[in-house]
């Protein structure tokens, strides 16, 4: 995040749908400027891809999607739009595995084990490619930099997913 932070656009627009990593995300991206930052104030899930996807199509340059890969599932297939309109957007993927923020809502209910929220194995990449969608991978923090200079910059000036590798760790949201 804090390369992402170095490398946006202040004068573009970043949606934001990674609940595990929202509060590290917004202690290093800071708000700028009105419509500049898009997310929720609820705790509605996959939202975040067909919002940059239509924010992008709206016109005013790149958006930059970061999403968490629990939410990118349930509304994966605006990737494939995104690809149909050549939406100018940049996915990046964080990808720690499961859904994160749904095990600590449950923990904060008083539930340790919540089934169903751990879908590692998922290879974004390669389903991001099937909808036609470059892609890419940054799993060693010494390519990170380069791959997200990359993604921010395609060659093609249509959609890229990124997939960010990041810790499986419980996560402070919600009140954990």
């Amino acid at each position: 995040l804090d390369v992402l932070s170095e490398l946006v656009d202040p004068e573009g627009v970043l949606v934001e749908e990674a609940p595990s990593h929202r509060e590290a995300l917004h202690a290093r991206l800071p708000i700028q400027r009105a419509g500049g930052f898009l997310t929720t104030g609820s705790g509605a899930l996959g939202w975040g891809l067909p919002l940059a996807v239509g924010r992008a199509l709206a016109g005013g340059g790149r958006v930059v999607c970061v999403v968490g890969d629990g939410s990118a599932l349930y509304s994966v297939q605006a990737i494939w739009s995104a690809v149909r309109h050549r939406a100018p957007v940049t996915f990046v993927l964080l990808d720690n595995g499961g859904y994160e923020a749904v095990k600590a809502l449950g923990r904060r209910m008083g539930a340790e084990d919540i089934p169903g929220t751990d879908i590692g194995g998922i290879d974004f990449p390669g389903l991001a490619t099937s909808f036609g969608c470059p892609a890419t991978v940054a799993e060693d923090p010494k390519t990170l930099r380069a791959e997200l200079i990359r993604a921010l910059e395609p060659a093609g000036g249509g959609p890229v997913l990124l997939r960010v590798r990041v810790a499986r760790e419980r996560t402070a949201a919600y009140g954990d």
